[in-house]
């Protein structure tokens, strides 16, 4: 293994033992599926985000982020769709808490194998990784922005306080 940057065609044993890429070809196809993983690898990124977001979100809501049929319901009976147990939340959190654990488990493996990618030091293929993850960035992150604000109301905050306030005084008479 060599410890300096190149552009040499021949990889060999390039993640097994005799898994050589001896062609021109070869080698543009192996920057194609390293760049494919770490595109994948940055929408995994973003399926994490949401998984968690899913996770924080406020059971009251969820009626507004669920939608079997969009025909069926507006956001007036949206609202009205409550958890009907503690339970139903609980077990709707485990499993987004579980998706988010496969979720992650991928985007680890996913991640060393890129590591390993470009520890070949084959410039050609750290382009593919650069450009994966360049042009994975650019279409996740719109999704991720768009997933950021349409859960970001529907979170519940500890640390602000409530805006529903209850006023108890009597007014005063006015005199005419």
């Amino acid at each position: 293994m060599k410890d300096h940057f190149n552009f040499d065609v021949p990889l060999k044993n390039f993640f097994f033992k005799d898994l050589n890429v001896e062609t021109t070809g070869g080698l543009v196809g192996t920057c194609l599926v390293v760049g494919a993983m770490t595109f994948l690898l940055e929408g995994a990124k973003m399926l994490m985000l949401y998984w968690s977001a899913r996770i924080k979100q406020n059971p009251l809501t969820y009626g507004l982020t669920d939608f079997e049929d969009d025909n069926d319901r507006d956001d007036l009976t949206a609202s009205l769709m409550i958890p009907a147990s503690l339970e139903q939340i609980r077990s709707r959190r485990v499993k987004y808490h579980c998706l988010g654990l496969l979720t992650h488990i991928i985007n680890l493996l996913m991640g060393y194998i890129i590591m390993l990618a470009v520890m070949t030091y084959n410039v050609w293929i750290t382009i593919g990784v650069i450009a994966g993850s360049g042009i994975g960035f650019y279409i996740f992150g719109a999704l991720g922005s768009n997933m950021q604000a349409k859960y970001a109301g529907l979170t519940p905050s500890l640390e602000e306080p409530s805006n529903f306030q209850i006023n108890l005084a009597v007014p005063e008479e006015q005199h005419i």
